[in-house]
């Protein structure tokens, strides 16, 4: 059994600062009862808040990175963006953000009771699979939140997801080097420098590794690597090194779930599959994870078609329909006015076959285009994008020229 916080020991204050002088700084409000754990940015104290009578962690900003702005910076824009996200269940709330008389900065935060997925997974290794989708669909249900908002987590991992142990949920944490994206025409400043890769490369998506425009998305590939890591205690892909991780994130399939854990749902496998596609507009979105998660939990009938759902919203989000709709409109005004002037003698005996192929191969390329294309914002084009626009341009010539010889 778990003990209480308040039982354990309490920690040797480290060298950044005496504890004794966090005590004093923070007396007033809060007494310090032990340090929970230290990071390379800050320390997280367990505290009581003498006013309300509850626990609450405290990080405090190390004192050796107070000269670095950046790293102040970050600290900060964790505390904006928590607190913003802080009335989702799922997420860590943020209650405060302060100074210590000598302004290093400190955020009084929720206490969660219990370990992270991390912890977890070392202890127990791969998780049922009814708990592991419920902590995907918890911490998709935060994302989508975030999301909406405009908060990109960018480290996404079992060690920045907390397990309550009360309330037997998962809960989303440091926000500490969040992107904050560009909405409402507000100017955002970068915090990364071009070429700088932050976080763990083991938790990195292909466009954060390649240094490409970040999206949302980004997140969902890394839901992706948590998913396999819940259900089979193991990422996606096998590797050995460091390197070759970076490298399979830009150049493998991830292993079939099925195979590593055949109970896993087909519903919960094509998902996961998706979320790691190397190309960010092929992914779900979070509203899109956690709709399927709530609905394909119940039979293989309603898995199947939660997953058909999703494909359908992903091909409206894409404007698919829309696109290939006004393609087929033109390529029936088109062999209707072959056919009329072919009658005429104005065209060649065979314009209306040329025609019809001619609509064809624009429907093919609309397809492909909306596919690629049809999402609001900026996309790039895979390399796969033109070779099908070269595949159905080279078919159409072929025919085209073939029909024209044989007439």
């Amino acid at each position: 059994m778990e003990r209480d916080p308040l039982d354990s020991p309490e920690a040797t204050p480290g060298p950044d600062r005496p504890l004794e002088e966090l005590r004093e700084a923070l007396g007033a409000d809060f007494e310090i009862v032990r340090k929970l754990g230290e990071g390379t940015m800050s320390n997280v104290w367990l505290a009581r808040d003498r006013a309300l009578g509850v626990l609450v962690a405290i990080k405090v900003m190390r004192v050796g990175r107070m000269a670095d702005e950046t790293a102040r910076r970050r600290f900060e824009r964790e505390a904006r963006a928590a607190a913003s996200l802080s009335e989702h269940p799922n997420v860590v709330a943020v209650h405060r953000f302060g100074r210590l008389p000598d302004q290093t900065p400190y955020l009084v935060m929720q206490f969660v009771k219990g370990r992270t997925m991390e912890e977890r997974l070392k202890a127990e290794g791969r998780l049922p699979v009814a708990e592991a989708t419920g902590v995907l669909l918890d911490v998709a249900s935060a994302l989508e939140l975030a999301h909406g908002k405009g908060i990109v987590h960018r480290d996404l991992r079992p060690a920045n997801v907390l397990w309550d142990e009360e309330r037997r949920r998962a809960l989303l944490t440091d926000f500490g080097i969040a992107a904050i994206l560009a909405t409402s025409g507000e100017e955002v400043t970068r915090l990364t420098k071009t070429g700088q890769l932050i976080g763990d490369p083991r938790y990195l998506s292909p466009e954060q590794l390649l240094d490409k425009d970040l999206t949302e998305l980004a997140d969902i590939y890394l839901l992706g690597v948590l998913g396999y890591e819940l259900l089979t205690g193991e990422g996606p892909y096998q590797v050995r090194t460091l390197m070759e991780g970076v490298s399979a994130h830009l150049s493998q399939e991830p292993r079939d779930l099925r195979t590593l854990r055949p109970d896993v749902p087909a519903h919960v496998a094509d998902l996961l599959r998706r979320c790691l596609s190397r190309e960010p507009n092929h992914r779900p979105s979070a509203a899109d994870v956690a709709r399927t998660l709530r609905s394909g939990v119940a039979t293989a009938t309603s898995s199947s078609s939660s997953v058909e759902s999703d494909d359908v919203a992903m091909l409206l989000r894409r404007r698919v329909p829309q696109v290939v709709g006004l393609a087929i409109a033109g390529s029936v005004a088109l062999i209707g006015l072959a056919s009329d002037l072919e009658g005429k003698g104005r065209l060649p005996v065979y314009a209306v076959d040329v025609a019809l192929v001619t609509s064809a191969a624009l429907v093919l390329a609309s397809g492909i285009l909306a596919w690629f294309h049809g999402e609001r914002g900026r996309q790039r084009a895979p390399v796969i994008e033109y070779w099908l626009l070269g595949a159905v341009g080279a078919a159409w010539l072929l025919i085209s020229t073939w029909i024209a010889i044989t007439e």
